[in-house]
C-alpha cells in the first residue's frame, strides 16, 4: 500500500508537460530504509528502487514539447499535436497515444485488487494537511521556501494493530521573486502549473478511480499534491512513518521512517534543447500503449504477477 502511494505521488510531482522556452531540469534521488528493516526485505526493496534512484529525473522543454525520464520509462509530450509517446529504453519499444486517451491508459495500468483488499482500502481513514513552515534555504543559488504536506492513514479491522501510517513530504519551492530573476524558473513554473491543472491531475485522478471508494478518499491528498507541484519544486524529502510495523520489526525508535526518498535538483539550464530529444530513437519497435503502461504498475515493479 505504501509503495503504491509513494509511486503515484512521486510521479505526480515530477512528470509535467509544456512551457515556452528551452529548459532542462535534472534531479538526483536518494533512497534510505529504516535501520530496523530485515536485511532480506531491505535488499529486495533497494533492488526495486535501483533504476529510479540511479537514473534520477530529467525534464527537457522546448516550446510546446516536453521530454521526461523517470523510472523505467521516458515520455514525450507534444501539446500542439495532442500526442504522448512512451519509450521503454530497456526493450527499445515505443507507443504513441493522444493526450485525451492517456489518463484511461494509466487507469488500466493500475493493479486489480482482490475483493477483500478492496474492502480494506475502502475503510481506511485518510487525512491531509499542508503547512507553510516559514523556513528558507538557498538551493543551486536559488532562494527556496519550505512547505510540509502530511498524509495520514488509519488502518481498519485486523490491520488496526499496525496503527497510523504517516507520510511527510517536505518540499522546497522556488520563491516567487526568483521566478523573475531566473528566466528558466519562470518557464518551469508555467510548465508545472499547466501540468498540475491538466494532464497530471487528470491522470492521477483517473488512475485511482480504478479503486472505487479508496480513490475518492485520495481526492483531497491528490489535490494538495497538485497544488504543491504547481510551483517549481527544487527539493523533496518524503518519509513514510509506520510506528506499528516498526515495533513489530523490533525498532528501537518506532517513529524512525520505514522509507525515506530525497529528490534534489542537480541542474537547471536554459541551453538549447535539440529537436532530436522529442523523436523516437532509431531501432525502436512499435508496441501497444497498454503493454508499456504496465511497466508503471507498482505491483508489477514489486515482482508480483500482473492481474
Amino acid at each position: 500500500m505504501k509503495r503504491l502511494l509513494q509511486f503515484s505521488l512521486v510521479n505526480a510531482l515530477w512528470i509535467a508537460s509544456a512551457a515556452h522556452a528551452d529548459v532542462t531540469m535534472r534531479s538526483k534521488m536518494d533512497y534510505r530504509l529504516g535501520s530496523f528493516v530485515p536485511p532480506a526485505a531491505a535488499e529486495g526493496m533497494k533492488t526495486q528502487m535501483a533504476g529510479l534512484v540511479e537514473n534520477g529525473t530529467i525534464v527537457r522543454i522546448k516550446g510546446a514539447r516536453s521530454f521526461t525520464s523517470t523510472g523505467p520509462l521516458q515520455i514525450i509530450m507534444d501539446q500542439d499535436k495532442g500526442t504522448i509517446t512512451i519509450l521503454d529504453p530497456k526493450s527499445k519499444r515505443y507507443a504513441t497515444t493522444t493526450l485525451a486517451d492517456y489518463p484511461e491508459a494509466a487507469k488500466k495500468a493500475m493493479p486489480v485488487l482482490p475483493p477483500d483488499s478492496q474492502r480494506l482500502l475502502e475503510n481506511i481513514k485518510i487525512g491531509v494537511k499542508t503547512d507553510k513552515i516559514g523556513q528558507t534555504n538557498v538551493i543551486k543559488g536559488i532562494k527556496a521556501e519550505e512547505m510540509l504536506v502530511t498524509v495520514t492513514m488509519e488502518m481498519p479491522g485486523p490491520m488496526a494493530a499496525m496503527g497510523t501510517t504517516k507520510m511527510e513530504m517536505h518540499l522546497w519551492t522556488a520563491a516567487k521573486e526568483e521566478l523573475e530573476r531566473v528566466p528558466a524558473l519562470k518557464e518551469l513554473a508555467a510548465y508545472t502549473g499547466s501540468q498540475a491543472a491538466g494532464m497530471t491531475g487528470a491522470t492521477v485522478t483517473k488512475m485511482f478511480s480504478a479503486m472505487p471508494g479508496f480513490g475518492e478518499k485520495l481526492k483531497a491528498p491528490i489535490e494538495e499534491m497538485m497544488k504543491a507541484s504547481s510551483q517549481v519544486v527544487l527539493s523533496v524529502n518524503m518519509k513514510m512513518i509506520m510506528p506499528g510495523s516498526a515495533k513489530m520489526m523490533g525498532a528501537a525508535n518506532p517513529d524512525e521512517p520505514m522509507t525515506e526518498i530525497t529528490t534534489d535538483v542537480a541542474e537547471i539550464s536554459s541551453d538549447a534543447v535539440p529537436d532530436s530529444t522529442f523523436q523516437v530513437p532509431a531501432g525502436y519497435q512499435k508496441a501497444e500503449v497498454d503493454e508499456l503502461m504496465q511497466l508503471m504498475n507498482p505491483m508489477r515493479q514489486m515482482g508480483q504477477p500482473k492481474q
